[in-house]
């Protein structure tokens, strides 16, 4: 019954208007068009967009120019588009890991410079002047770390003004006084939408200016343009857009710069089934973006109740990357049923170009509220923590010609690798390697564990857990993730 009212409301307000769906349809089937595709991963660097600013500063359609440089040198630069009356100002990357609108910002550059949707965009560039500062901390983006070279976040920064990137921020806000602005993040990928089992592919914010949260006519602007992106991308990810807290910080520029007459929108990039790399949540960013500024430039933003932005469900915190269910477990002459709940934590490595997960155990007991990325009834199931294979080896390669099946079957997730000396802290094998400096197996499961099981169901082994991943022994594929050095 909400869906059909919230349909109606749509169509009364010229929302899902047939040139509105067009435009965003047409981004959506044609995307692969737009998409920047030196950028295919989250982890990249500032050596690798100078290019493509370079490339920017030989089109005639954008100005670009140094905004300042970042404490360890890196510049900032501010690009812009269009010669409207109407100042919009988008950045990126305020946290040196939240990289996914920065990809998403380099798609609607060339989609800007392609040849498509003349027409509309044409009105956009007329009517707006557009500015970008991707990537606002350049050296976190470097180590691939929320905080600057100061370990300060820069997003309480924009009232005490101690590092260089949140005076570049508030020094070029305060140049543009721009009339809507955009802050471009990403949240964990374990925010569900409300206590569903759906994740939080974004979230949206009006942030508030005082403690009272009130709606003065700034903040109304940026909450009826929040109901135009809610509309337009419900249709490709229904149920999976929530609300960010709106508890007011003093310290943050989105706060402030609402606070300060710049109509802001918060854009949170959370988490998508199987989108590690977050290019399916890069996709749905670009189509939002432009979506708001087709509806900035010809005001249909102003015919949208606030009742859309009221209906959004806030964030919450009931998704995990794996919950196993219904396992039993034999401890101390008890036998109890429990459900694990498992989560993975990216390490960096490579510089932090690259990363390897290493899982823990998040939760366990009743977790029939929790949903998971994986979720896997065993019920009827045994668990028990894997043992080390008792055989040791001198060499990596004569580990990887084993027979993990085999291996995993037996009830082994560790083997020993005696005399090598191995360089990384992990694996890319499924199996857990110890090396000469020894690891005791765990007899018991408990909270902050490594999450490395056996699954029995009447004697016989059904499936393995290795550092999180879990391997179905009847339909075995291989390595589905990384094991770890111990």
């Amino acid at each position: 019954m909400k869906n059909k009212l919230l349909f109606f409301i749509f169509i009364f307000t010229g929302i899902l208007m047939p040139q509105n769906i067009e435009f965003t349809n047409h981004l959506y089937n044609n995307y692969e068009n737009y998409k920047e595709t030196s950028l295919t991963k989250r982890r990249f660097k500032h050596a690798d967009i100078v290019p493509l600013i370079e490339q920017l500063k030989n089109n005639s359609l954008f100005t670009v120019k140094k905004a300042g440089q970042s404490a360890e040198g890196r510049d900032i630069y501010l690009i812009s588009t269009g010669s409207g009356k109407t100042k919009v100002f988008l950045w990126s990357q305020m946290h040196g890991d939240e990289s996914t609108a920065t990809m998403a910002l380099f798609d609607l550059f060339n989609f800007l410079s392609s040849d498509d949707l003349k027409e509309e965009k044409e009105k956009i560039l007329s009517n707006l002047t557009i500015y970008f500062m991707p990537m606002v901390n350049p050296d976190g983006a470097e180590v691939f770390e929320r905080r600057n070279i100061f370990d300060i976040d820069i997003n309480r920064d924009a009232v005490r003004q101690q590092t260089p990137e949140g005076k570049i921020l508030r020094g070029t806000f305060e140049e543009l006084k721009a009339d809507f602005g955009f802050n471009l993040h990403d949240q964990s990928t374990r925010y569900s939408v409300g206590n569903s089992p759906k994740s939080a592919v974004l979230s949206f914010l009006a942030p508030v200016t005082n403690y009272e949260k009130t709606v003065n006519p700034v903040r109304d602007n940026a909450i009826k343009l929040i109901g135009v992106m809610y509309t337009a991308l419900s249709e490709y990810i229904p149920g999976h857009i929530a609300k960010y807290s709106d508890d007011f910080e003093p310290r943050a520029f989105g706060d402030n710069f609402q606070k300060w007459g710049t109509s802001t929108i918060l854009i949170e990039s959370g988490g998508w089934e199987n989108d590690p790399e977050k290019q399916f949540i890069r996709k749905v960013n670009f189509i939002g973006i432009l979506c708001a500024l087709k509806s900035i430039s010809d005001e249909s933003y102003k015919n949208v109740g606030n009742d859309i932005y009221d209906s959004i469900p806030f964030n919450d915190n009931y998704l995990k990357d794996v919950v196993l269910r219904n396992l039993k477990v034999s401890r101390n002459g008890y036998e109890y049923l429990i459900d694990i709940g498992i989560n993975k934590y990216e390490r960096s490595i490579k510089g932090a170009s690259d990363f390897y997960y290493r899982s823990s155990v998040d939760d366990l007991g009743d977790l029939s509220v929790f949903y998971g990325y994986e979720d896997y009834d065993f019920s009827g199931c045994e668990i028990t923590p894997g043992k080390t294979y008792p055989n040791k080896f001198t060499s990596l390669e004569e580990v990887k010609k084993l027979d993990f099946k085999k291996i995993l079957s037996e009830g082994y997730t560790n083997v020993i690798l005696e005399s090598e000396k191995l360089s990384e802290r992990f694996v890319n094998l499924p199996v857990n390697i110890v090396t000469s400096r020894n690891r005791d197996t765990d007899d018991e499961i408990e909270i902050g564990d490594s999450p490395d099981f056996i699954i029995s169901k009447d004697g016989k082994i059904k499936a393995a857990v290795v550092n999180g991943f879990v391997y179905d022994l009847e339909n075995f594929n291989g390595t589905k993730g990384n094991g770890i050095v111990y």
